[in-house]
């Protein structure tokens, strides 16, 4: 279990040397419960900040048309999604020779998880007091997550390369897009960018 400080420790480092960070997370061996809840705790954190948004701004707030304004809508979507990105990740990773078990993917993926609901959390606050600041808060940490994203796909399959991680990324966001495709194919939903029934 890590203390308060080890944690505030690991985070610094994941902006400042994200390689270095992937590996201390891999290195902590989390079995399989704790990644499970650990997710189920991100879930959880982003519902409530989604609620609080709702709260303070109103569901057009929201930046996609169609996101489920109810907690459990919101909640049972970011599950799906962040274990679609798992899977993704890792499968996608395996296939262009990449080494990462499932659980070093999961547990980098977790890890960044939360450490953008903090980010989350004080850019909600900064929009309640300093809109402009939150605005560049959030810009700023969509270029750094995406700069952390990458060290840690790379050190998860042990790629050895920042270009060989972007083709993984381009390449599970490819094979999401298209399981959502296929998912609402089957369950007759609307697909997106199909013109409409007559």
């Amino acid at each position: 279990m890590m203390t308060p400080s080890e944690l505030r420790r690991l985070a610094l480092l994941s902006i400042t040397n994200p390689a270095q960070a992937a590996r201390d997370v891999m290195a902590l061996n989390l079995g399989r419960e704790t990644l499970w809840l650990g997710l189920a705790l991100a879930v959880v954190l982003n519902t409530l900040l989604h609620g609080l948004s709702n709260l303070a701004f109103g569901p057009m707030s929201m930046p996609l048309p169609g996101m489920p304004v109810s907690a459990v809508g919101y909640g049972a979507l970011m599950a799906g999604g962040l274990v679609l990105t798992i899977l993704a990740v890792h499968r996608v990773g395996r296939w262009l020779g990449g080494q990462g078990s499932f659980g070093d993917v999961m547990a980098l993926i977790v890890w960044m998880q939360l450490l953008l609901v903090t980010v989350q959390a004080v850019t909600l606050v900064l929009a309640l007091t300093i809109p402009i600041l939150s605005a560049l808060l959030a810009l700023a940490a969509n270029l750094v997550a995406l700069y952390v994203f990458l060290h840690f796909i790379d050190q998860a399959h042990r790629l050895g390369s920042l270009i060989h991680a972007a083709g993984v990324l381009v390449l599970s966001i490819l094979a999401i897009a298209f399981s959502l495709f296929v998912l609402l194919s089957l369950a007759g939903g609307p697909i997106p960018g199909a013109p409409p029934h007559v």
